[in-house]
């Protein structure tokens, strides 16, 4: 009879740090809000609303992210050490009435365009509605050029013959400052044939803007129609070599998840399956760091529930060993991070959580907004 050893290693150096917490308030899911590394400045979106944390429909995601769910960026001028509470901005204070906004203009049929921006400028920066999960509808989006101090919007991410688009910010830029913006949607014809059915989020996807956001067009799907199981949260990355890969969530069978990995020669036209990263784990977010190795980092929602990473040395095509971030997580409801390279070469990973330890509980502990601050192990 045969073995099989898993190995899996710790970090030397960690340190956690507190983004953002209030006991009455649920935080959650950088990945959908976003992280923008400035140099000097670091800036990260998450979502928050009130919460009781009395019964389990207090925390429930669609209640916390609609009626009352403020859409907030913070931001940390110490490599993240520390987070300027005082600073902290309302991006969109209500999901609803930004459903009304975007509903207006789709029944007037003339989006507004937002201000000349360039985004191959290190301080330019886009940020999308954080979705539902059950919106058949174009998001709402905005843009920045002095590093999130100011916003404007809210525009529509309008794709002809598109009747339902999901957008995170993950999204690459182009020498040329054309965005390559990487989504899930379904056209018109797919949602009346019953296509949500199967991809009820929609299918990856890669839409362009080559006007500074201006206007939207399709450009590839990442994946064919109806697979066996649904893959969303698309996150790219640009390897050393010109090729792109994006990590893309698997929702596989009763609730188990994981993250696999897709690539593209042609920039973006066609692509093709490369590996599956993890045995589970998702969504992930990839970065390249300085030595040219691909990490992807992501929320482990099986106990031990926690923050881990894998690091490749040949593109994604394997995959070292399995990197425990940390395994002290109080419930699933964790994970959706982001994550940059800091100036020393240590990585900083912005992820939701809550404690195993934590005195409030309703399935698991306080929902806030975490740091981690590590040196790769290998």
């Amino acid at each position: 009879m045969g073995t099989c050893t898993i190995k899996s290693v710790r970090p030397s150096e960690c340190e956690h740090v507190v983004v953002y917490r209030r006991d009455d308030e649920y935080a959650g899911w950088p990945f959908n809000g976003g992280l923008w590394d400035f140099g000097d400045e670091i800036l990260v979106g998450f979502v928050r609303n009130k919460c009781a944390y009395r019964s389990p429909w207090d925390v429930e995601h669609r209640r916390v992210q609609y009626v009352g769910g403020q859409f907030v960026v913070i931001r940390s001028r110490d490599s993240g050490r520390s987070w300027l509470q005082d600073e902290l901005q309302v991006v969109y204070s209500n999901k609803a009435e930004l459903h009304a906004k975007v509903e207006y203009y789709l029944a007037l049929g003339e989006f507004p365009r937002p201000p000349p921006v360039d985004f191959t400028s290190r301080s330019a920066a886009i940020a999308t509605e954080p979705p539902l999960g059950s919106e058949a509808r174009p998001p709402a989006f905005f843009v920045t050029s002095d590093k999130g101090r100011t916003w404007h919007g809210p525009y529509v991410m309008h794709v002809s013959g598109f009747r339902m688009i999901h957008a995170r910010p993950s999204y690459i830029v182009d020498d040329e400052g054309g965005l390559l913006f990487f989504v899930q949607g379904l056209r018109d014809e797919e949602i009346v044939r019953g296509y949500a059915a199967v991809e009820p989020e929609g299918r990856p996807m890669v839409i362009v803007s080559e006007d500074g956001a201006a206007s939207w067009r399709f450009l590839s799907y990442i994946l064919p129609p109806n697979p066996e199981f649904p893959r969303i949260c698309p996150a790219p990355a640009v390897l050393p070599d010109g090729r792109i890969v994006v990590a893309l969530r698997v929702m596989g069978p009763a609730g188990v998840q994981w993250t696999e990995l897709c690539a593209s020669e042609d920039g973006g036209l066609t692509w093709e399956f490369v590996s599956r990263v993890n045995r589970w784990g998702a969504p992930a977010s990839l970065l390249v760091l300085r030595d040219e190795r691909l990490l992807c980092v992501y929320g482990y929602r099986v106990p031990s529930y926690g923050i881990r990473a894998r690091i490749s040395d040949d593109g994604g095509e394997t995959w070292g060993p399995e990197i425990v971030i940390r395994d002290d997580g109080g419930s699933w409801d964790l994970g959706y991070p982001r994550a940059t390279e800091l100036p020393d070469g240590r990585i900083l990973t912005v992820y939701y959580f809550n404690d195993r330890d934590d005195s409030i509980r309703c399935e698991g502990g306080v929902r806030y907004i975490a740091a981690t601050i590590f040196a790769p192990p290998y």
